[in-house]
C-alpha cells in the first residue's frame, strides 16, 4: 500500500512529466510555426531570373537561332536543373523564356525573308527546320524557341507550362524600356536569353 509520502513523490513526477510534455510540445509548435513563415516569405518572393547573356558565352550565330553544341550543353547541365530547383522552391510552374536582341537591323538581304509563320511550332515541338527572322522581334522569339525547345526535351515537360515571347529590342538589361529608335550599336549584354519561372495565375 502506498504511503502517503510516496503518493506525494509520485504525483511529482508526474507533474514534472506533464511540464516537460508540454514543454516539448510548444517547442515543436515554435519550430512548425517557424517554417511556416519561412515558406510563407519564400511563396511571397518573387523567384530570381536566370540570365544567359551573350557576353557570358550564351551566344547565337549572327541573325540566327541555331544553338551552339556549347550553348546547349550548359543549358542541360546548369540551367534546367538550377530551373527544376527554382520551381520546387517557390511551387512555381511556368517557365517564361525571353529572347532579348540589341538595335542592331538585321541584315537587309533578310528583311522581306521570314518564314516564321509556318517555322516557329514545328522548331518547338520538334527541332526542326531553322527559323529565319526578318527583324529583331522576330530574331528574339525565334531564339526564344531554341531554348524553349530544349528545355521540353528535359524532365521539365512533365511539371512546368514553358512559354517563349520575345522582347526583341526594347528592354534593356537594367529593366529600362529602351526608346531611342534604332541606335545600330552592337551591344552582347543586350543579346540575352531571359528565363523567368512563375506560378500559374488562377482565373
Amino acid at each position: 500500500m502506498a504511503t502517503p509520502r510516496s503518493r506525494s513523490t509520485l504525483h511529482l513526477q508526474l507533474g514534472q512529466e506533464i511540464i516537460y510534455l508540454i514543454m516539448a510540445i510548444a517547442i515543436a509548435a515554435a519550430f512548425y510555426m517557424a517554417a511556416l513563415r519561412a515558406s510563407d516569405h519564400r511563396s511571397r518572393r518573387d523567384p530570381p531570373i536566370i540570365v544567359m547573356r551573350e557576353a557570358d558565352g550564351y551566344f547565337f550565330p549572327t541573325g540566327s537561332a541555331i544553338l551552339s553544341p556549347a550553348f546547349e550543353q550548359r543549358l542541360r547541365n546548369e540551367v534546367i536543373p538550377r530551373l527544376a530547383a527554382t520551381g520546387q522552391e517557390y511551387q512555381a510552374t511556368v517557365i517564361e523564356v525571353i529572347g532579348h536582341t540589341d538595335e542592331v537591323p538585321l541584315r537587309q538581304a533578310r528583311r522581306h525573308e521570314t518564314n516564321l509563320d509556318r517555322s516557329l511550332l514545328p522548331f518547338l515541338r520538334d527541332g526542326i527546320g531553322e527559323p529565319v527572322a526578318a527583324d529583331n522581334v522576330g530574331l528574339g522569339m525565334a531564339r526564344a524557341i531554341a531554348v524553349a525547345h530544349v528545355l521540353r526535351e528535359s524532365p521539365l515537360r512533365k511539371g512546368f507550362e514553358i512559354i517563349p515571347m520575345s522582347a526583341g529590342a526594347f528592354q534593356r538589361p537594367n529593366d529600362t524600356a529602351s526608346l531611342s529608335g534604332g541606335t545600330a550599336i552592337p551591344d552582347q549584354a543586350r543579346r540575352r536569353i531571359e528565363i523567368r519561372v512563375r506560378r500559374q495565375q488562377v482565373r
